[in-house]
């Protein structure tokens, strides 16, 4: 199942990182979530993202990216989906704070990129201003927050009752690293995708695997049976 945006990103300007951002907002919006891998290569393409997004990620937090991830893969429904999503939210390993959100404010700063420095770019929302379709961010105040870009997906009306809970839940888990691959994108002020830790991570789920982290240096790769 794919999502819609509301906007068309080859018409939207992200500054010097406009191409850069252009594709990540293009290739998130072509995941087909929730589906069994197509390529029957998947299962080797995706370790081999992980691997490349471990290896970026070090290069700037080696103290919480480890030298080595012990990566393996699990196939299952539903059930089997669901109880992956239950483990990870009953443990008091947090990948999403403890490593990819550590490792994005790092890079930020190091780059002295910030949230507020977009004050110029974006629409206060306290004007009754509505956003443009496409803006990254919107104003309250002297605050500065990220829109939401979606792309949007229905489930109630694409999934059974039972199945909507666990979606939504990874689907929110996942949503901040496009916002992190595309301020990654934005601190670097250029369009090389080569450095960025998330472009891999975001490969990843459109090749149809899914990474839970069970630790720092524990991660399983889910796929749905066909």
């Amino acid at each position: 199942m794919k999502g819609t945006f509301e906007f068309d990103p080859a018409q939207c300007d992200y500054g010097a990182a406009t191409a850069s951002v252009r594709q990540i907002l293009t290739e998130w919006a072509a995941i087909d979530w929730f589906v069994p891998p197509r390529d029957p290569a998947a299962e080797s393409v995706a370790a081999r993202l992980i691997e490349q997004h471990n290896a970026r990620a070090r290069t700037h937090l080696p103290e919480v990216f480890p030298a080595h991830v012990e990566t393996r893969s699990s196939r299952g429904g539903w059930d089997d989906f669901a109880a992956l999503c239950s483990r990870v939210r009953g443990q008091s390993w947090d990948w999403k704070f403890s490593a990819l959100k550590k490792l994005s404010f790092s890079h930020s700063t190091a780059r002295c990129w910030t949230l507020r420095d977009q004050a110029q770019r974006c629409v206060s929302i306290e004007s009754s201003a509505i956003p443009r379709r496409g803006d990254l961010f919107v104003r309250v105040g002297d605050h500065v927050f990220w829109n939401a870009l979606g792309p949007r997906l229905e489930l109630e009306a694409l999934l059974p009752r039972d199945r909507v809970e666990p979606a939504r839940w990874y689907l929110g888990f996942v949503d901040t690293d496009i916002m992190e691959c595309i301020e990654w994108q934005l601190a670097e002020g250029g369009d090389d995708l080569e450095g960025n830790p998330f472009v891999p991570l975001m490969r990843c789920y459109a090749a149809g695997f899914y990474p839970f982290s069970l630790g720092p240096a524990t991660l399983v790769l889910f796929a749905f049976d066909r």
